[in-house]
C-alpha cells in the first residue's frame, strides 16, 4: 500500500467518483450516531490518532479518485464537515445519481434549507418525525425532488445537526478531533477502470462482521489499558481471559445452553458468551439493534459507574448454580422454553431477595400465570387438559410442561434433556391408537388391526351400531384390496366416535420414531418404542412421559390391556398429566 494511513483533513479539496455498480448512500441514526461517538470521545492524551475503516479507490487524475468502497463513511464525513464548516470539504460525484457534473445539487445545498424542530425528539420517535417531515412539508415547500437518494441524504443531514446542535464545546471538540485527530486507511487499488466493480465485489464478498462479544470484549480490554500499576494490569488481563475462555467453553456444553436458551430467533452465535452480555443487558428477542447489547455496553463504559467484569463472572456462577439444582433447573428450564419472561427479568427478580425457596416460588407463579386463571389449579380454556385437540395452538406447550413435570416428579436422578428436545429436528404430536389406517400391505397387519378393533368396539359398544356392523362383517383376510378400503371407510367412522384427537391419544414422538411406527397398531407400537421388537434407528428419542404410555404405568393393574389403548388408559392419561402439572406448579 502507498501512504496506507491520511488524515482526514488531508482529503481537502479532492473529487470522490461513485460509480454505477454502487448502491445509494444509507447510512441511518445507528451507524451516524455511533461514528460521531466514536470520534467525539477519542482521547489524543491517550492514543496518537482515531482510525476509521478503509477507503478503496483507484486514481481517475489528479485529485480525483474512484470510491470503490467506504461510500456511506465518505458521505457521512461529508455531511459532518459541511455542518461544521459551513463548505464543501471535498467533492462526492455520482456517475448515475448526479444532476450537474456529477454533482447532486440536494447534497450540495443541502445546509441552506431549515430543518425541523427535532431536539425534543427520543432516537426512536427521530426516524418517523423525519419521514413525515420530508413528505408532508419538506418537499412541497422546498420543491425539492422526492427521490429515495435525496431523501437519505436529508435523514442523515437532520440527524448530523440534531446531534451537532446541543453545544458548542462539542462542536469544537468533533471538529478537533475530527481533522486533525482521525485516520483514514488509504488503499490504492491498481485495478484497470473496467474492473473496479469485480474489485467492490470481491472486496465486500465473505466480509465478517464482528459479533457483540468481541466488540464488547475489545471494551473490556480497551479499560485495563488504563491501569497505571502494571502488575495489576497483568493480572487483570489475564484473568480476564481465562474466564473468558472457561464460561465460553461451558456455554458450548448443550445441557447449559439449552438451560438457559430456547434460540426463538434461530440466530446461532458464534461466540456462546454474548447470551451472558445480553443476559446482563436485558436485550430481548424484539430488540431490533443487533448491536443493542454491545451499544450498552459502550454508554456505560463512558460513564463514571463502568461495568466490571466481577459482574458477568458473578453472573455466570449463578446461572450454574442454578443448573445444578434440579428444581430450578426444571423450572427455569420451563420458564425459558415456555414463556416470554427473559432471562434478565429472573436475575432482576432473585437479587431482589437472594432467597432459593424465593426464587422457586416466583418461577412457580411465572408459569401459574401462563398456563392458570386467576383462580388457581383452574387451566385457562386454551391449556384445559379436558378439552385440548389435535392441531390446537396449547396442545405443544401443556405436552412439553407435562414432560418436565413427569421429568422432575418420576425419577429424583433423571432431569429433562432440554439439549435434546432442542436438537430434535422435528416433533410430532403423535396420536397413540392410530388416527388414520390407510389400508396395510401384509395380511398379517390387518389381523392385528382387526384384533385390536375388535377389542376396542366391544368397550365402547359398537357392534350394535348398524354402520359399523356392515363394514365389520365384511371383512375378508384373503382380499386384502377389499379388506383395505373397508378399513379406510371404518376408520374413517371411528374418527369421532373414538375422539381419536382428543388429549388422551396424543404424545411427543420425535420425527425419526414416528416416520417408523407409523400408523401400526397399538401393539406393534408399543413393541418397537419399548424396543421389544429390535431397536430405534439412531437419534431417536423417546421422551419418558410417552414411554409410560406404552408401558401402561399410569393404569391401573387391574385394568391393564397390553394390546391397545383402552378407555382406563385413557382417562388415567388424562388424570397424571393434570396431577403431575399441578404437583410440578404448586
Amino acid at each position: 500500500m502507498n501512504e496506507p494511513l491520511r488524515f482526514i483533513n488531508q482529503l481537502k479539496g479532492l473529487t470522490f467518483h461513485i460509480d454505477k455498480y454502487q448502491r445509494g448512500y444509507r447510512w441511518g441514526i445507528r451507524e451516524i450516531h455511533s461514528l460521531l461517538k466514536d470520534i467525539y470521545t477519542f482521547d489524543n492524551s491517550k492514543e496518537s490518532y482515531y482510525c476509521l475503516q478503509p477507503l478503496v479507490l483507484r486514481e481517475k487524475s489528479q485529485n480525483n479518485f474512484e470510491l470503490i468502497d467506504g461510500q456511506q463513511r465518505c458521505t457521512t464525513i461529508y455531511l459532518i464537515l459541511k455542518y461544521l464548516l459551513k463548505e464543501d470539504f471535498y467533492e462526492i460525484k455520482y456517475e448515475t445519481r448526479g444532476n450537474d457534473d456529477g454533482l447532486n445539487l440536494f447534497l450540495s445545498a443541502i445546509d441552506q434549507f431549515a430543518l425541523p424542530h427535532l431536539d425534543d425528539l427520543s432516537d426512536n420517535e427521530l426516524d418517523k418525525a423525519i419521514s413525515l417531515w420530508w413528505k408532508t412539508e419538506f418537499i412541497v415547500q422546498q420543491q425539492v425532488a422526492d427521490t429515495v437518494d435525496n431523501f437519505f441524504f436529508f435523514k442523515a443531514w437532520c440527524i448530523v445537526a440534531r446531534w451537532l446542535a446541543k453545544d458548542n464545546y462539542r462542536k469544537a471538540k468533533l471538529r478537533l478531533n475530527l481533522l486533525d485527530h482521525t485516520k483514514v486507511i488509504w488503499y490504492l487499488d491498481e485495478t484497470e477502470a473496467d474492473e473496479t466493480a469485480n474489485t467492490f465485489i470481491n472486496f465486500n464478498d465473505g466480509k465478517i462482521s464482528l459479533d457483540e462479544a468481541e466488540l464488547v470484549k475489545g471494551l473490556y480490554v480497551l479499560d485495563f489499558v488504563t491501569i497505571a500499576d502494571q502488575t495489576r494490569r497483568s493480572y487483570e488481563e489475564n484473568q480476564f481471559a481465562d474466564d473468558w475462555n472457561n464460561i465460553e467453553q461451558h456455554l458450548k456444553v448443550p445441557s447449559f445452553w439449552n438451560f438457559v436458551h430456547n434460540e426463538r430467533d434461530n440466530r446461532v452465535l458464534a461466540n456462546k458468551i454474548t447470551l451472558l452480555l445480553q443476559i446482563e443487558k436485558g436485550k430481548t428477542a424484539k430488540a431490533e439493534d443487533l448491536f443493542y447489547t454491545y451499544r450498552a455496553y459502550e454508554e456505560a463504559f463512558l460513564s463514571a459507574d463502568k461495568p466490571k467484569w466481577r459482574t458477568l463472572t458473578s453472573l455466570y456462577n449463578q446461572l450454574e448454580e442454578w443448573y445444578h439444582d434440579r428444581a430450578t433447573y426444571h423450572l427455569m428450564g420451563a420458564v425459558v422454553h415456555l414463556t416470554e419472561t427473559s432471562v434478565h427479568e429472573i436475575i432482576v427478580n432473585y437479587q431482589k431477595s437472594s432467597k432459593k425457596d424465593e426464587l422457586d416460588d416466583y418461577l412457580k407463579g411465572i408459569l401459574r400465570q401462563k398456563f392458570y386463571k386467576k383462580t388457581q389449579e383452574v387451566f385457562k380454556d386454551q391449556f384445559n387438559p379436558d378439552e385440548l385437540k389435535y392441531a390446537k395452538p396449547g396442545i405443544f406447550p401443556t405436552l412439553l410442561l407435562y414432560n418436565i413435570a413427569v421429568a422432575h416428579l418420576s425419577d429424583k436422578q433423571y432431569r429433562f434433556p432440554f439439549d435434546i428436545f432442542k436438537e430434535v429436528a422435528l416433533w410430532n404430536i403423535e396420536h397413540i391408537y392410530a388416527k388414520n389406517s390407510k389400508g396395510f400391505a401384509k395380511t398379517e397387519d390387518l389381523r392385528d388391526w382387526h384384533k385390536e378393533l375388535g377389542d376396542i368396539m366391544a368397550t365402547y359398544e359398537l357392534y350394535a351400531q348398524p354402520e359399523f356392523e356392515a363394514l365389520w362383517t365384511q371383512i375378508d383376510f384373503d382380499d386384502l384390496e377389499k379388506s383395505n378400503a373397508l378399513v379406510v371407510k371404518i376408520e374413517q367412522l371411528l374418527l369421532e366416535r373414538l375422539d381419536k384427537d382428543s388429549l388422551t391419544n396424543l404424545c411427543f414422538l420425535d420425527n425419526v420414531t414416528n416416520i417408523q411406527v407409523g400408523n401400526k397398531v397399538f401393539k406393534k407400537k408399543r413393541d418397537m418404542i419399548l424396543e421389544l421388537e429390535g431397536t430405534l434407528d439412531e437419534g431417536s428419542y423417546v421422551p419418558m412421559a410417552s414411554k409410560q404410555l406404552f408401558q401402561k404405568s399410569l393404569t391401573a393393574s387391574e385394568k391393564v390391556r397390553l394390546n391397545y389403548w383402552n378407555t382406563a388408559d385413557r382417562d388415567a392419561y388424562l388424570e397424571d398429566i393434570k396431577k403431575k402439572i399441578k404437583a410440578f406448579l404448586n
